[in-house]
């Protein structure tokens, strides 16, 4: 990972990249209206996949998604170890802190990248981040006013030398997720002995949706490819763990570098995503929020029964912005951000060079998939291994994606099937496309 700067000379609360030098805002350059609904866990799709949701197939196969190259197997077996100190009570006795919330915020930076973390962010956590009700049911409450966001890297090497879709896929996921859990967990228990609560969450257990905190802490805008904020230095490769918490600390604001241009112009990761789950069209309002809202059916089937790999994220690979962090890869952020006219040419440019073809340097992991309740693993010549679909048709728009209603998604106590209405989720999308544009007259209206 490049380190942009010497680190003897940048305090520590900074990190390794200038996230001071992009733009801060008032608000996230995407619509967030006060009128989201709090979601039950049950409503999640690999959790929908597993009742059952999305067939018989998803179902069998997200039973074996984590277990399923030995790999992943090995970092999930250390991960899930680590759910049971998520949670914990604080210590009767406050320690004796500054009293500058700045500081405390500095400290709490510090600490995480300490750790390791390559982006700390920390923002308010509103109340419609929080689930409703948990996998058992039970409400859960919107208990801390603060949520510190660790971004880690799935790490540029591996990820270029990776169809995205391959073996490899699954395990850079579980590596980031391990790695912000440690965090998360660590920072968690710190503060607990302070004197103040904290909660962590990561994909292993959570109680708040990870995607909107990120973006309210600064550390990107959303993108085309849905749900997932992305980056300006490390593109939409990361994966991200939370901590809850009471102790007071400065907040930091959004940021605005040109992404949501660039996303409008760019339909890359549309064009190659191997279930055409991401939408070629304009975005919509979903459940209060503006987004290029994905065919999440679509997505989770693929990385559920992946038959060639283990998982997928084929769409953080191809991304323009998942780049190594050369000289000229900085150039290229630069001008993406600051010069709004050079945007298509370097979305042309992208495919030119040849972004998003295999590189061949970093070609270390094994072909491995588990195919026995042992955890026997057995070699496979069965492994995608993608390039470019230049030739793709990208003007569909929104015509084949799905969108599936909050009032449609299964409530906290429904342990049966739920079906989906992929007709009407359709004619849905279409719904939510006329929804965003009322809401943004109704705003223009407003003057706000």
């Amino acid at each position: 990972m490049l380190r942009i700067f010497s680190r003897r000379n940048r305090p520590l609360h900074m990190g390794p990249y200038p996230m001071e030098k992009i733009k801060r805002v008032e608000k996230p350059t995407t619509l967030i209206t006060e009128d989201i609904k709090r979601l039950p866990k049950r409503a999640g799709f690999f959790v929908r996949a597993f009742f059952g949701d999305l067939g018989p197939k998803a179902s069998k196969e997200i039973r074996r998604f984590i277990t399923k190259n030995p790999l992943n197997a090995a970092m999930g077996h250390v991960h899930w170890t680590q759910v049971p100190i998520h949670k914990g009570e604080p210590y009767a006795d406050k320690a004796d802190l500054p009293d500058d919330p700045e500081e405390i915020a500095k400290h709490i930076k510090s600490l995480c990248y300490f750790l390791d973390s390559d982006m700390v962010g920390i923002c308010e956590c509103p109340e419609w981040a929080w689930y409703s009700e948990g996998m058992d049911g039970k409400p859960i409450e919107a208990k801390h006013k603060y949520a510190i966001v660790v971004v880690n890297d799935q790490r540029w090497e591996t990820l270029d030398s990776s169809s995205g879709d391959d073996w490899v896929s699954g395990a850079q996921s579980y590596r980031a997720y391990l790695k912000g859990s440690t965090t998360a967990v660590i920072v968690a228990d710190y503060i607990r002995r302070l004197g103040y609560e904290a909660q962590a969450h990561s994909n292993a257990d959570g109680d708040v949706m990870q995607i909107p905190l990120m973006l309210l802490a600064g550390l990107g805008e959303m993108s085309r490819i849905g749900e997932l904020v992305l980056n300006p230095f490390i593109g939409p490769r990361h994966k991200t763990a939370i901590i809850t918490t009471n102790l007071p600390m400065a907040t930091d604001k959004p940021i605005d570098f040109g992404l949501q241009d660039f996303c409008s112009k760019c339909m890359k990761c549309a064009r190659e995503c191997p279930a055409q789950a991401i939408p070629f069209g304009d975005k919509v309002l979903y459940n209060g929020y503006e987004i290029w809202k994905p065919d999440v059916e679509k997505c989770t089937k693929y990385r559920v029964t992946n038959a060639k790999g283990s998982s997928c994220g084929r769409c953080m690979k191809m991304c323009p912005w998942n780049k190594e962090g050369l000289l000229h890869h900085r150039l290229a952020m630069w001008a993406a951000i600051k010069l709004p006219w050079s945007r298509r040419f370097l979305i042309w440019l992208d495919d030119k060079i040849g972004y998003g073809t295999r590189g061949t340097t970093n070609r270390w992991w094994l072909d491995l998939e588990t195919q026995k309740k042992d955890g026997t693993a057995f070699h496979t010549d069965n492994a995608n291994a993608r390039d470019l679909s230049l030739d793709r048709d990208t003007t569909m728009g929104n015509d084949k994606v799905a969108t599936y209603p909050t009032e449609t998604l299964p409530r906290a106590d429904q342990k049966e099937p739920i079906p989906l209405d992929r007709k009407q989720g359709m004619k849905d999308t279409k719904s939510a496309e006329e929804a965003l544009r009322n809401a943004k007259a109704q705003k223009e209206k407003a003057g706000v």
